[in-house]
């Protein structure tokens, strides 16, 4: 530390969430401790006319305990005179100046024995002074909002939050929620409920259109896989009536292309029909009865001659028997 200053060899505890002399308690919980963190001042017994005694150091919070070590300002008047008090346990307590109150409850569950008064569940100070008696009433008797308006503890335990909001702030409520009561507090409250009730239905509405949204899409995609299913099966049982697939096969590929449609039907149009050999040699011998053909029979089915111009040029030994046998032996 420098000259201006001395860190006192000693830890204080500046506050948990017991409850004080004046019947209420500070929940450690909802400390705000980043908001003194920012500016850790101190006075002497909360005289904010005697200057800045001291700041804090090392503030933390540990278990349900509010931790933190004095630097004195010797800058101060009586800033010596603190460091000796504290050093020599004459100053042995620290206590909250300046308490803005954030949030509150004064529902029975949350009070403790010998409790009174609402227990603050969100707050944070503004100062921390260094006193002789701890809870002093300089600094717990008074509690702020956050606009800086004095809050009477009395009001703290007979009204809600609501009611030490100012008119001007209430009117703000109401322009901003467009409610034409903007004159009593009543009137606001029930707006507010209405919202947050037209609020809740209109969640309920949105978790039934987006049920409603995936039961929809669930029948759509069942459609489309039934869909599918009914193509492949199609597709698979022409390829068995052209003969082009066997039942093994067409069993194989129902699995393999369960799923594409488009893919089997370019398999199935590249394969050729299957023929027994029954079928090729009737095939053969429907596509070789020319070969069986008199002089006549040519003459009948291609008057044109064409065919026995191709006999002759492709065959002569056998346009030449069937010229003699119709021509040559006909005439002996």
């Amino acid at each position: 530390m420098t000259d201006k200053s001395k860190k006192i060899d000693r830890e204080y505890v500046l506050s948990d969430s017991s409850v004080n002399e004046y019947g209420f308690r500070l929940l450690t919980t909802g400390y705000q401790i980043e908001a003194f963190r920012k500016n850790p001042i101190g006075y002497y017994m909360h005289r904010r006319d005697d200057g800045i005694a001291l700041k804090w150091d090392d503030l933390r919070i540990e278990d349900d305990k509010i931790l933190a070590t004095p630097v004195i300002n010797l800058s101060n008047p009586r800033g010596e005179q603190i460091c000796d008090e504290a050093g020599n346990g004459f100053l042995n307590a620290a206590s909250m100046g300046h308490i803005v109150v954030l949030e509150y409850s004064t529902e029975p569950e949350m009070m403790l024995p010998g409790q009174t008064g609402p227990t603050i569940t969100k707050w944070y100070n503004k100062e921390c002074s260094l006193v002789d008696i701890p809870g002093n009433g300089n600094a717990l008797s008074k509690l702020y909002d956050e606009r800086e308006n004095e809050i009477n503890l009395v009001d703290l335990n007979a009204k809600p939050m609501m009611a030490l909001l100012q008119p001007a702030f209430l009117k703000r409520i109401a322009d901003t929620l467009q409610l034409t009561d903007t004159q009593n507090e009543a009137g606001i409250l029930t707006g507010v409920q209405d919202l947050a009730s037209a609020n809740q239905r209109l969640e309920l509405e949105n978790k039934m259109l987006r049920s409603d949204k995936q039961a929809l899409q669930q029948q759509i995609d069942a459609m489309a896989g039934l869909q599918v299913t009914i193509e492949v099966s199609a597709l698979l049982d022409r390829g068995l009536e052209d003969k082009k697939l066997t039942p093994e096969l067409r069993d194989k590929l129902a699995k393999d292309y369960a799923t594409n449609p488009t893919g089997l039907k370019e398999l199935i149009a590249a394969m050729p029909a299957y023929r027994s050999i029954v079928d090729n040699l009737a095939g053969r011998k429907a596509d070789n009865t020319e070969a069986i053909w008199e002089w006549d029979d040519y003459e009948k089915n291609d008057p044109t001659g064409n065919r026995l111009k191709d006999l002759r040029a492709n065959d002569p030994i056998h346009y030449k028997e069937l010229f003699n046998k119709k021509f040559v032996e006909a005439v002996r």
